[in-house]
């Protein structure tokens, strides 16, 4: 009787285990990052004490381009533009374009010149942090390149036309919705 028990339930384990779900219903397998949202994020300059340091936000919607705002600050100017990418919610893939123009502040009035523009790329990648729980948990990281142009010729302090600056990339998600 033992012996027929025995031959039923390895039969029974056998069926069970080929209508078993890879991971299982509690995590463990492949999770899927909803990638729409609004998130915000840090550039860091590779070269470190270089003074060059990136903010910038963005709005991932369900249909349509990624849109937002990048501050980029360098040892010389302080500049500002739009932030448009694609977030592929297959492969959790954020790549980005951004163009800004220096802001500057004179007798209270903000002047922006186009003598000066910082274009740039950003490629990253949108996954689930295991360090933390909720909507933050989701991080941005990867790189980013920016190019930072002086088309002025007057401009000796400055840096040569096509300075470039490599980044890394940190940022997180601040809500599931897009605005």
């Amino acid at each position: 009787m033992k012996a027929l028990l025995g031959a039923l339930m390895c039969l029974v384990f056998t069926m069970t285990q080929s209508f078993a779900v890879s991971g299982g219903p509690w995590g463990g397998g492949n999770k899927i990052i909803g990638v729409v949202g609004t998130y915000a994020g840090v550039m860091h300059d590779i070269v470190l004490g270089s003074g060059n340091l990136g903010i910038f936000t963005l709005s991932v919607p369900q249909s349509g381009l990624a849109t937002g705002t990048v501050f980029l600050f360098t040892g010389q100017r302080a500049f500002s533009g739009p932030i448009t990418g694609l977030a592929d919610p297959n492969t959790d893939v954020l790549e980005a374009t951004l163009q800004a123009i220096p802001v500057v502040t004179s007798g209270g009035d903000t002047i922006e010149t186009l003598n000066f523009h910082a274009d740039g790329s950003l490629n990253a990648k949108i996954r689930l942090s295991k360090k933390s729980l909720g909507i933050s948990a989701v991080r941005i990281r990867g790189t980013a390149h920016v190019d930072t142009t002086n088309s002025s010729s007057t401009c000796v302090t400055c840096c040569p036309p096509g300075c470039p600056t490599d980044y890394t990339v940190h940022g997180f998600k601040q809500s599931e919705t897009s605005s």
